[in-house]
């Protein structure tokens, strides 16, 4: 717990608070909605802090984040992006020094493809559509050429 005295009371900043900011920061830095539960639940698992209290009585926090990348995404650029995304959240709301952010780049993903079974039956299912609009073009014709017969008998 961090606190500082003020000439007006105390103030107290839980260790649980700090780690709501840097789970909240990855998140946007993400660009998912902090407000989604399932994106908060994944964030706990991947986002630690660490808070220390120096010898002149400051507090600092170490933040450390293990998470995947992107396949093509250039990770020193995106690592260095999320530790000052990471670092200028949790000093400017807390008031905390960020001695360290940590990225561990676990894995890499790549973005999931259209299956090819998925393309075929799409472009099987078009045939299908195509076909059934030319046969019932073609019902249409028969049927005005039948009309038109029975209009020349009368």
């Amino acid at each position: 717990m961090d606190f500082e005295e003020t000439d007006l009371g105390r103030i107290e900043i839980s260790e649980a608070v700090i780690r709501d900011i840097a789970i909240h920061s990855y998140i946007e830095f993400l660009k998912f909605d902090p407000k989604e539960v399932k994106a908060r639940k994944e964030a706990r698992s991947i986002v630690d802090i660490d808070l220390d209290e120096k010898v002149d009585g400051t507090k600092t926090v170490k933040i450390t984040v293990n998470t995947k990348i992107k396949y093509g995404v250039s990770i020193p650029s995106y690592a260095r992006k999320m530790q000052e995304k990471l670092k200028n959240d949790v000093e400017s709301f807390s008031g905390i020094k960020v001695e360290d952010v940590s990225i561990t780049i676990e894995d890499v993903y790549e973005e999931p493809q259209k299956p090819a079974v998925f393309e075929e039956e799409e472009e099987s299912e078009n045939s299908e559509m195509k076909l059934e609009l030319e046969e019932s073009k073609s019902e249409e014709t028969v049927e005005e050429a039948e009309d038109e017969d029975r209009e020349k008998e009368v």
